[in-house]
């Protein structure tokens, strides 16, 4: 018998891993918890998404994934590394644990849906909306396939917002030569977002939420909001309030691969 578990992550995380952009659509269609162990990584099934395979497979909530392809997991390189190249159709062999007893099934990559907010219980996971042409500064500088995106929901009359700026500015100055993106999303009136601009000078791309489409899509509660995508457009992390900068560098450059 293992000892205790080692550390069990809270996050949910989604079977989408891919290789290249070339297959950025495939998934399992599994929400997981890892739980990490010393010499192993378990993945404890929280969710399994109804036009996935997984479900024809017959995977549960509370199922104990324990090796995929036969390979037990080491790490979470181990994890991504199992789906690397993968595409749809390719077919993956789960091996998981249910009331103790091991059972295998054979599970294949499906089209990922661009929303499972219903799966993740948050927008984690699910593709970003479209932009439109409401941009009404720095529209020029948009990048056309950035490898990271962070998107800002912020109001002029928000204090804690303004200070998140300078620290936004900093990260687009430092990573946009990187293949950084940053957005910052406000629905306020033209005259006001202008006003503001003229007077605190942004670097990066700004955009009027026109009728709040964004805002309501993205459920923004509580300004600043930031969140996080990766190349192809899924959302990878959102956080509510001023994050410590250093943390938030940390969280592009992985994205960014530095």
């Amino acid at each position: 018998m293992l000892k205790q578990v080692f550390s069990f992550s809270k996050i949910i995380f989604c079977f989408f891993f891919f290789a290249s952009s070339l297959y950025a659509n495939p998934w399992l269609g599994v929400s997981f918890n890892k739980q990490a162990y010393p010499d192993k990584l378990e993945l404890l099934v929280r969710g399994v998404h109804p036009t996935s395979d997984a479900i024809r497979a017959g995977l549960e909530a509370g199922d104990i994934i324990e090796k995929i392809n036969g390979k037990i997991l080491k790490d979470n390189e181990d994890l991504k590394l199992a789906f690397q190249g993968k595409k749809v159709g390719d077919k993956i062999q789960i091996t998981f644990r249910r009331n103790g007893k091991e059972k295998k099934v054979q599970v294949a990559m499906t089209k990922r849906p661009d929303d499972i907010s219903a799966l993740m219980g948050s927008a984690i996971g699910s593709k970003a909306l479209e932009f439109g042409k409401n941009f009404y500064a720095n529209g020029e500088k948009r990048k056309a396939k950035p490898k990271a995106t962070l998107l800002d929901f912020w109001a002029t009359w928000c204090g804690p917002c303004r200070n998140t700026l300078p620290m936004l500015d900093r990260l687009y100055k430092k990573h946009s030569g990187n293949g950084l993106e940053i957005i910052g999303v406000s629905s306020e009136t033209t005259d006001v977002l202008n006003k503001f601009q003229q007077k605190f000078v942004s670097p990066y791309p700004l955009y009027q939420d026109v009728g709040q489409k964004m805002w309501s899509h993205y459920n923004i509660r509580s300004v600043p909001t930031l969140i996080l995508l990766d190349e192809n457009g899924y959302i990878l992390k959102v956080w509510h309030g001023v994050r410590s900068e250093s943390a938030l560098q940390k969280a592009v450059e992985t994205v960014l691969g530095k």
